[in-house]
């Protein structure tokens, strides 16, 4: 393989893993910086020293290129930080740390909160199935759903919460199981 192969092979691969997991890199990047500013200028440092470090990263462990980029990601946030440490809008060392590893859980987790939830919702009774999608997958106002299906704007808000806070407590319960079967 010539050179240009080998460069347009990373290029790539680069891409494909940046645009898999850039959404959340900047979920991560946003729950450590007040401003989205902030997030717009990390997530445009971060990328391009992700870029530049690409050749180091061991693209066998795909699995690994998110905690790889978030590590990246934790930097240059300090680093925007140090810029900005006469800004008002600033966390503390040790609030930063806990926000960091919280955001970085969560979103270590998030795939499958999502696998869960489809899960969840795929056990809703076919009407609130039905209402749900009314209302989310067609995008549409509450009270033109409100009008279609015979109930008040009120009425449907109530029951889309109740929807809600069942598929809440259906994925939590699933991932209390999931923790439960790890320790066991």
């Amino acid at each position: 393989m010539n050179e240009n192969q080998e460069n347009s092979t990373d290029h790539e691969a680069f891409l494909r893993l940046y645009t898999r997991f850039e959404g959340n890199l900047r979920a991560f990047v946003a729950s450590l910086l007040p401003t989205w500013e902030g997030v717009d200028e990390v997530m445009q440092e971060s990328s391009v020293v992700l870029w530049r470090k690409f050749s180091q990263f061991d693209q066998s462990a795909e699995s690994g290129f998110l905690n790889w980029a978030f590590m990246i990601a934790r930097y240059e946030v300090l680093k925007y930080r140090r810029r900005r440490a006469t800004d008002r809008l600033r966390f503390s060392d040790d609030v930063f740390e806990l926000l960091a590893n919280t955001a970085e859980s969560a979103i270590a987790t998030q795939d499958q909160r999502i696998r869960l939830l489809r899960e969840c919702v795929a056990n809703l009774e076919p009407a609130q199935l039905e209402l749900a999608k009314a209302v989310y997958q067609d995008g549409a106002a509450i009270k033109d759903v409100a009008d279609k299906v015979g109930r008040t704007p009120t009425g449907l808000y109530k029951a889309l919460a109740r929807i809600r806070n069942r598929l809440a407590a259906c994925v939590q319960s699933k991932l209390s199981a999931t923790v439960t079967e790890g320790l066991t």
